[in-house]
């Protein structure tokens, strides 16, 4: 069903891959599949949308008021989803030949994973093909046990998706993985590595893990299987986040990697970390500052349409988040002047 025309211009057309099973109205639920569906999706944004809103949908959706599955056509296999992605990237002026790749976290329905991937790529209008990939997490808060097994569960359908967009020709493909999907994202780039060494350095620009719900320990010796990282990898943590607090109780104390307690103990790792703790205040969920900080996103726009960030980098997410992550505070300082308020980025 195509979109209405006094809509087409807030929409986002995105790629999906998911592993969740079809009920029995044809929605896909959080029953574990063991074939990955690709699908061609446009999702409708409400004309009202601001940067940083988390996504409205409703089983009874208005358009100018929700997000919408707008437009959606099931792609027959891996093979159909690589020729799609193939002919959205030759459309791309070359400089715009890229994939960000979202992964969702625990706690989300397959609306949720799908709503939230074009809300990101909407709000940090991110250039090249978006994909989501969705996991079958159960989409309930008592869900977290359900959500760990099938994490694991889906490991091989990450793979795969994963290797499809190496096989694309984009000139990056970058990983923007939030909660306990960079559990999934990490255990998907290890079980590569066992049979294809350095594999992630060779095929993957960036990296980007969002409040990652990951055991350090357990992180660390992912780090170590995967070994030769990809060239940007950046963890965005906060010190204020409930949902990894909760984590934490849940699972004996162990400390999660996205309270940002260890940055000191992977100083050895090349990795880059952003502690957002700051602009907590400015988002309504602490769990996901990133995606919902207007501040922390008009910084992060800003600062890639300036020509001292943006000369000779690719404009992707990530080198968007980047760009600043070095020197987050004096970014923030460098886009204003003497004379103008700091505070309303903060």
């Amino acid at each position: 069903m195509p979109l209405q025309p006094d809509i087409q211009r807030d929409s986002r057309s995105l790629l999906v891959a998911t592993n969740r099973e079809r009920n029995e109205l044809g929605y896909f639920s959080d029953v574990r599949a063991e074939e990955t569906a690709y699908l061609r999706t446009v999702v409708g944004i409400p004309p009202g949308h601001n940067p940083g809103d988390a996504p409205k949908y409703s089983d009874n959706p208005n358009p100018k008021k929700h997000f919408t599955i707008a437009e959606e056509q099931e792609l027959k296999g891996k093979e159909a989803f690589l020729r799609e992605l193939k002919a959205q990237l030759r459309a791309l002026p070359p400089e715009q030949r890229e994939v960000t790749l979202f992964v969702h976290g625990y706690f989300n329905g397959y609306s949720d994973s799908v709503f939230r991937g074009a809300q990101l790529f909407s709000d940090f209008d991110t250039p090249g093909v978006g994909v989501v990939f969705s996991w079958p997490s159960a989409g309930r808060p008592t869900g977290y046990t359900y959500d760990r097994e099938s994490v694991l569960f889906a490991r091989d359908s990450l793979e795969e998706v994963l290797r499809t967009l190496s096989q694309a020709g984009a000139r990056n493909v970058l990983i923007m993985a939030h909660s306990m999907g960079g559990l999934l994202t990490m255990e998907a780039l290890r079980q590569i590595e066992m049979t294809n060494p350095n594999w992630a350095h060779r095929n993957i620009a960036s990296v980007l893990l969002i409040s990652p719900d990951i055991a350090v320990d357990l992180f660390k010796e992912q780090l170590d299987r995967v070994g030769r990282l990809p060239s940007q990898f950046v963890v965005f943590t906060s010190g204020s986040d409930k949902a990894l607090r909760l984590s934490s109780l849940i699972n004996s104390g162990t400390d999660r990697l996205g309270l940002g307690n260890s940055s000191a103990e992977l100083s050895e790792y090349p990795i880059i970390f952003v502690d957002v703790t700051d602009f907590n205040d400015d988002a309504k969920n602490s769990h996901f500052v990133v995606a919902e900080s207007p501040a922390l996103i008009a910084l992060f726009n800003g600062a890639a349409n300036h020509e001292e960030f943006a000369q000779g980098r690719s404009r992707t997410v990530l080198d968007t988040m980047t760009d600043r992550t070095v020197q987050l505070n004096k970014s923030v300082i460098y886009q204003l002047g003497p004379e103008e308020d700091q505070s309303e980025l903060r």
